[in-house]
């Protein structure tokens, strides 16, 4: 029985199997006649795609209009907008026959693939923030309360006095303190990563070091999968802080773009039908 994260991943990767199929052929099928943008299949590919890409819309209100809630779940609309998002600029690709064409064209597809990459940015940082597609947003707190627990092994008096709270605490602040800034939020993580598996080595020779008659052999390694579970914890908690300082920023970045799109959108359908 697979476990819904793993056939969220099954799902994931069938769409985009699909998606890069799609592309590939219409790449190579691009000079066909039937995808001409003014008429036929080319032509209604573009006003597919163009409803597409309002649609989108749908799952911001959703999230935000009360009076919408009740009509599905949020995991629900969120797979929706994804499949959207990407369905939406394949079939506009095809609708453009894979080519600029005139300067109101050429400036509506960049719009489009600008927002389309954006999507796919902000979808690695929502699942690095969030359970799935769910909504369901990972706790900062559920990382400390797991730090704490094995800090907590690790301070055992029986260790010998080996292991030393004070000089292991301070790596959960520090942990939250690396991705909160914003420039340096990515050196930050490198540079507490280092310092974490620097102190994680020294804190294992230290047990390993531990003489019979404070920590048996088993006991010993006991305490080194802990202070590695420790350390991995602390690494984690580094970041869901960064990622999660990402993702508030894509959110600042994402919506500007989407409505600069549906300008651009709105002039090449003037130019097109009006010269």
């Amino acid at each position: 029985m697979l476990s819904p994260a793993q056939r969220e991943s099954i799902l994931s990767a069938a769409i985009a199997a699909v998606v890069t199929w799609l592309l590939v052929y219409g790449w190579m099928h691009r000079g066909n006649g039937a995808l001409d943008p003014d008429i036929g299949w080319g032509y209604s590919l573009g006003i597919l795609g163009g409803s597409m890409m309002l649609l989108l819309l749908v799952y911001p209100f959703r999230k935000r209009i009360k009076m919408l809630q009740p009509i599905g779940s949020v995991g629900f609309w969120f797979r929706f907008h994804m499949l959207l998002g990407l369905l939406g600029p394949v079939a506009i690709l095809y609708h453009a026959r894979f080519s600029w064409g005139a300067l109101n064209s050429a400036v509506a597809l960049a719009a489009m693939l600008v927002v389309a990459g954006s999507g796919l940015v902000g979808r690695y940082f929502y699942s690095r923030v969030h359970r799935g597609y769910s909504g369901r947003k990972l706790e900062v707190r559920a990382l400390l309360s797991e730090m704490h627990d094995l800090l907590g092994e690790l301070v055992d008096p029986g260790t010998g006095g080996a292991v030393l709270k004070s000089r292991l605490a301070p790596f959960e602040q520090q942990a939250i303190a690396a991705g909160a800034g914003f420039w340096s939020s990515a050196a930050s993580i490198l540079r507490f990563s280092l310092d974490t598996r620097i102190a994680e080595h020294r804190l294992k020779r230290e047990i390993l070091a531990l003489p019979a008659s404070a920590a048996t052999p088993a006991r010993q390694q006991e305490l080194v999968a802990t202070a590695a579970a420790y350390f991995d914890a602390v690494r984690r908690a580094a970041e869901f802080a960064f990622y999660d300082r990402m993702l508030r920023l894509w959110h600042l970045l994402h919506l500007p773009l989407f409505f600069i799109l549906v300008a651009t959108a709105i002039l090449h359908i003037i130019a097109v039908h009006m010269y």
